[in-house]
């Protein structure tokens, strides 16, 4: 047999090809591999801090322009190439600052001021809203009627608790759902989980075994007797997935309850450990902890709301640097989901989203002195 032998010059060729070829499959690989990252650069005389979160899939900014911040997210898939900000537009008028962000890869709405506090785009006087009207999407406000309601705004989906069912305002269609034959003032353990809303039959008394569950997709109610008997001396601990979790207060008992299949577990009881979620990770409790205070799980957000003297601040990586969304005076928050809030002032419904600002949609007069747990969301 012959044998052949490369010669010590073809050895060192073929090792420079095949690391050549290895740092070109690592060097592609790295530009689709995302990896969260922060850095500082400047454009003119404002302060830029870039960052990308991998966990979460978003940019989030801080811009500093003479110690004033502004914060803003955009949901923007990773980008290879870094220092995506180009140029910085300002617009000033009567003490309102905006800046305009320029960029080919992320998006942003118009980041404003005014006495040193970050406000809303849509709470700026009318000559910048002229100069910025290019930004705005406000949505036709209406001077609808129907009964005791006065409706503005039908491109959201509410249900509204009129004390024998809900009325659907879907649309501009409003449908009753009828639950009760007798007048339920307060409906505390009502809970919306997915495209369902589970309610307890308050027409027994001090304690529970049935609930209906509404299908919001096509309004029928289904009943559910339950394997076990509750208290309405109660609380809805949070909903994890498609899990409602429920503290019997009175019998010292945490439940997780699984609507669309119809099915229930006692999670804690006695002396036995609970669960919680904080910002989506689930955490043993207590039972002893879930019955003396009453708990609420937390969920890990792009988009923070907070009520601070009846204002409504929006943040996101920080609580130190929050954004004025509204002038009004806010009564009770009503639902989030993503970048949207819903909210009373007064006895009117209010929705605010970044795109679109301060929504005003349902107005009821019985709202004024009840409200709590009575709207739901369906979008």
């Amino acid at each position: 047999m012959t044998r052949y032998r490369l010669k010590k010059s073809a050895k060192i060729v073929l090792i420079l090809i095949l690391i050549a070829i290895i740092a070109l499959i690592w060097f592609i690989v790295s530009l689709f591999d995302s990896k969260s990252y922060s850095l500082e650069y400047n454009i003119d005389n404002y302060g830029i801090n870039e960052n990308y979160d991998k966990d979460n899939k978003l940019y989030y900014y801080e811009i500093t322009d003479n110690g004033m911040k502004y914060t803003f997210v955009s949901e923007t898939d990773f980008q290879k190439d870094k220092k995506l900000i180009k140029d910085i537009k300002k617009h000033e008028k009567d003490g309102y600052t905006c800046l305009e962000i320029d960029s080919t890869s992320i998006s942003s709405m118009p980041l404003c001021s005014y006495e040193n506090e970050q406000i809303s785009f849509y709470l700026v006087n009318s000559e910048l809203q002229e100069e910025l009207k290019d930004y705005y999407d406000k949505p036709v406000i209406k001077d609808d009627a129907y009964k005791n309601y006065k409706i503005y705004n039908t491109s959201n989906n509410v249900l509204i608790w009129n004390y024998k069912g809900f009325n659907y305002l879907n649309g501009s269609d409003v449908e009753f759902i009828k639950l009760f034959d007798k007048d339920i003032y307060d409906i505390p353990l009502a809970t919306k989980i997915n495209n369902y809303l589970v309610v307890p039959d308050y027409e027994q008394e001090y304690e529970f075994n049935r609930v209906y569950i509404i299908d919001l997709d096509d309004l029928k109610v289904n009943t559910w007797k339950m394997k076990y008997t509750i208290s309405y001396d109660s609380y809805i601990l949070g909903i994890n997935d498609k899990s409602i979790y429920l503290v019997d207060k009175k019998n010292g008992i945490e439940y997780e309850l699984v609507p669309h299949k119809k099915k229930m577990r006692i999670l804690a009881s006695k002396n036995k450990n609970g669960v919680i979620y904080k910002n989506g990770e689930e955490e043993k409790i207590n039972i002893k902890s879930l019955v003396t205070d009453n708990k609420s799980f937390t969920y890990k957000t792009n988009y923070n709301y907070i009520v601070e003297d009846n204002k409504l601040y929006l943040y996101y990586w920080n609580k130190d640097y929050k954004i004025k969304v509204s002038d009004n005076d806010i009564r009770y928050v009503v639902y989030t989901s993503d970048d949207s809030i819903y909210y009373l002032v007064d006895n009117t419904l209010y929705k605010y989203n970044i795109k679109q600002g301060e929504v005003k949609l349902v107005e009821y007069s019985e709202w004024e002195f009840n409200y709590q747990n009575l709207i739901f969301i369906n979008n």
